[in-house]
């Protein structure tokens, strides 16, 4: 069957168009095809135009064909995939991340043929159940757990616009067009005024070559001169593009990042590829940045410094201005002056103003009022000493009445702090680029594998959760279990009564006895059908390579299972026909399960006990075929059977003190068990009075 799959376009919904956004992605037809062959869901699902869902379709099919079996295969009836439906289900409760709920469908039953591939998944379940009972009740596993989802490392970074590449090399120029397009700005200068004039435009000019070097330029322009562009990495120049891809991804990093180092603290190694050095290094990284990229607070003080001034320059030259201003008028209503005859003439005559005059008397208050206020803006900002020389020029030197801030002067500190900090933060961000660009593929890896630890923690859960374990296969044609529990029910009610039984060549049953085709009859509401349902269950489960709700169990491997549940009524001429037809498929010579429940509502009683007789003759021709038939006219089968197949019973011996039905629930072999209608009726006679007892009484009488 592998031969069929050797390019992406012997796989069916592969076409052309497809296969080349596949090659795109993985860098060749080889790797992609590796990645679906491992049923890798998380890397598939990355390719543009391929969801998580589409993937795992994928994967199963690719793994039919190679395989060469698929789920139909083994469970040939539809009330046998609705069960393991609802097996799959219960165990998706236990799965904290949407891929690992999804990837669950990825398991199914295998025939015998296939029981390496069933010891296979056994061995890695068992893996998962001791892991789980080793970190089972753990909630920050589950909450960090919560939080991983796929990587998705095709979004684009947005441009970067305070930075510009500028070259006098018309090679460079082009090859910088290509290489950062859409990512920065990159401009060709024909002479130094150009160069000038392109830089004032940006906060950060990245000059390639040599052509500039020897110049001196205007304070406000400072680049950063680099002789070769060929020869830097991209982080050199556009860090941000690294960072982001990590950034988009940050929370599932993290989360990922937590479980390795918990994991491995609790003694469970998991994903060997990273030391610890090398975790902590991509940890302690990962806490430098946010989810939108940047450098978060605290981990630098003086960008945190700076940053902070930035943050708080308007409020607290704001605050200081009105403070001034108070200030300023308290002074002026306290103070008090006295003209010298001589500037009064000066008054008088207009050689000179009296706002002239008044200011010379308060220059000196109004000078040490600034002169606070200045100091009070440096302190509150935390500057340093040519921050501080910027505030100088913030107030002006004659004296203003109310005083304002001069706008110029609060840019350009502004403009001087904003740069001070994106240069020190493109100087984190190289470092961080640089340690996160070769941390990407060891990350891709790490969350994939994190992912498919959910998918086997969810098993793992799942198993120790409802006290499942591992059955032994055996040679021959049995089933046997001690302990059993219908987990359906279990999951409804939290505890069901446990139940022994075995059919065929088991220990777990009696001795001598090796039935592989048997009756089962019995009580109504006794448990025959959740008997039914729980060697279902059990059946499929054991096929997954999973284990099994019973303390323990032994099964031999067939290759199919047919299940027929409990129908509604008495079939059609039509409905007939097609249950026929669904079980004359039973007589090949395979080896089986066959589970059928009360079969005789497909027509009248004598023709259903005949047509049942019939089908377990046949069934009982192949010493590979197992069955039970849970059915209400066991007597009758055996009246039109011609051969010997053992009838077990399950069967009420009474009322309790509250009038319910005391079953035991466990099978008496080689015994014919009533349905004891006699004391439903009885239970019903007793909890009503009047005509209505009457009535009941009258039919209890029937059964005396």
């Amino acid at each position: 069957m592998l031969a069929e799959v050797r390019t992406l376009q012997d796989i069916p919904g592969i076409g052309n168009k497809m296969s080349k956004r596949f090659v795109e992605h993985f860098g060749s037809e080889v790797q992609a095809l590796d990645a679906i062959l491992a049923g890798d869901i998380a890397s598939i699902s990355e390719v543009e135009g391929i969801g998580q869902r589409y993937a795992i379709s994928l994967i199963q099919d690719v793994s039919s064909r190679v395989e060469g079996v698929t789920v139909d295969d083994f469970l040939r009836t539809q009330e046998a995939m609705d069960v393991y439906e609802k097996l799959i289900d219960l165990v998706r409760e236990f799965a904290h991340t949407r891929y690992s709920r999804d990837k669950l469908h990825v398991f199914f039953p295998y025939p015998s043929a296939k029981e390496e591939k069933i010891m296979q998944v056994r061995e890695s379940v068992s893996y998962y159940m001791q892991t789980a009972s080793i970190l089972e009740g753990d909630k920050t596993i589950a909450d960090h757990l919560s939080t991983v989802s796929q990587l998705n490392f095709r979004h684009q970074c947005p441009k970067i616009r305070d930075r510009v590449i500028i070259t006098s090399d018309q090679e460079c120029y082009e090859s910088a067009k290509k290489r950062f397009s859409g990512l920065i700005d990159v401009h060709f200068s024909r002479s130094l005024s150009e160069f000038i004039d392109i830089s004032r435009g940006f906060s950060q000019v990245i000059a390639v070559g040599d052509d500039f070097l020897a110049f001196d330029f205007p304070e406000d322009v400072e680049p950063e001169f680099v002789s070769d562009l060929d020869d830097l990495d991209d982080y050199r120049i556009v860090p941000e593009k690294e960072i982001f891809l990590f950034s988009r991804n940050l929370k599932s990093l993290e989360s990922s990042v937590n479980l390795v180092k918990l994991f491995r603290s609790k003694g469970v190694s998991f994903f060997e590829k990273i030391d610890d050095d090398a975790i902590e290094m991509l940890s302690s990284t990962l806490a430098l940045i946010d989810v939108n990229g940047d450098i978060v607070h605290g981990m630098d003080s003086e960008l945190d410094r700076i940053s902070d001034a930035i943050c708080n320059l308007n409020s607290v030259v704001n605050e200081t201005v009105s403070s001034v201003n108070e200030e300023l008028n308290s002074t002026l209503e306290k103070s008090q002056m006295t003209l010298s005859g001589q500037d009064m003439l000066k008054v008088m005559n207009g050689s000179i103003e009296l706002k002239e005059i008044l200011g010379k008397k308060l220059h000196k208050n109004y000078s040490s009022i600034v002169k606070d206020a200045i100091e009070k803006i440096c302190n509150g900002l935390n500057l340093e000493k040519k921050e501080r020389l910027l505030v100088d020029s913030l107030f002006p030197g004659e004296i203003m009445h109310p005083i304002e801030a001069d706008v110029d002067a609060l840019n350009n500190l502004r403009q001087h702090l904003d740069k001070k900090a994106l240069k020190r933060k493109f100087d984190h961000k190289r470092e961080v680029s640089r340690i996160l660009s070769g941390y990407r593929e060891l990350s891709r890896e790490m969350v994939k594998s994190v992912l498919d630890f959910d998918v086997g923690f969810a098993i793992g859960l799942f198993s120790i959760t409802y006290g499942l374990s591992m059955p032994e296969i055996i040679e021959g044609s049995g089933i046997g279990f001690k302990g059993g529990r219908n987990l359906f029910l279990l999951s409804r009610h939290g505890d069901v009564t446990p139940v022994d039984y075995s059919i065929g060549t088991s220990s777990l049953g009696p001795q001598n006895e090796d039935s592989r085709v048997v009756l089962l009859s019995g009580v109504n509401s006794g448990g025959k059908t959740s008997l039914l349902e729980l060697l279902a269950q059990s059946i499929i489960l054991a096929h997954m390579g999973f284990p099994v709700p019973a303390e323990k169990m032994e099964i031999s491997l067939t290759d199919s299972m047919y299940y027929f549940a409990k129908s509604k009524g008495t079939l059609d001429a039509g409905a007939f026909e097609t249950t026929l037809t669904e079980f004359s498929v039973i007589a090949d010579e395979s080896a089986k399960f066959v589970l059928a429940d009360e079969l005789e509502s497909i027509t009248e009683p004598g023709a259903s006990a005949k047509i049942m007789a019939g089908i377990l003759e046949v069934l009982m021709e192949n010493d590979s075929t197992m069955s039970i038939f849970v059915s209400h006219l066991s007597e009758q089968i055996m009246e039109n059977i011609n051969c010997n197949i053992r009838v077990d019973g399950i069967e009420a011996s009474g009322l309790d003190s509250e009038l319910n039905l005391m079953v035991d629930r466990n099978p008496r072999y080689n015994y014919v068990a009533k349905s004891t209608p006699e004391l439903i009726v009885e239970r019903l006679s007793k909890k009503t009075g009047g005509k209505e007892q009457e009535f009941y009484e009258k039919l209890r009488t029937k059964f005396r």
